[in-house]
């Protein structure tokens, strides 16, 4: 009898440590979309901002464009990845 319970305190303090591990695994990841959120919404910021330069409308007009429009790719993509991840 005795070590059937040491079994099942082993047993129990294995799944204890896995639910550790996997509420740690949670918040890394939670951490991880927030800072790409954020890379998103900067990136896509400063690039708003840069286009706005006027000195820059004329030769890289096309270039500003494309990567504003990367980076508001960018940004609706993490948008619906951090929403499908919170369902």
């Amino acid at each position: 009898m005795n070590e059937s319970e040491e079994r099942q305190r082993k047993r129990r303090e294995y799944e204890r440590a896995q639910e550790e591990l996997q509420l740690i695994a949670q918040e890394k990841k939670r951490a991880l979309k927030k800072i790409w959120l954020n890379f998103a919404v900067l990136s896509l910021f400063i690039w708003v901002i840069y286009g706005v330069i006027p000195n820059n409308l004329k030769a890289e007009y096309m270039y500003i464009v494309t990567v504003l429009m990367i980076q508001i790719l960018l940004l609706v993509w993490a948008l619906l990845k951090r929403r499908n991840q919170n369902f």
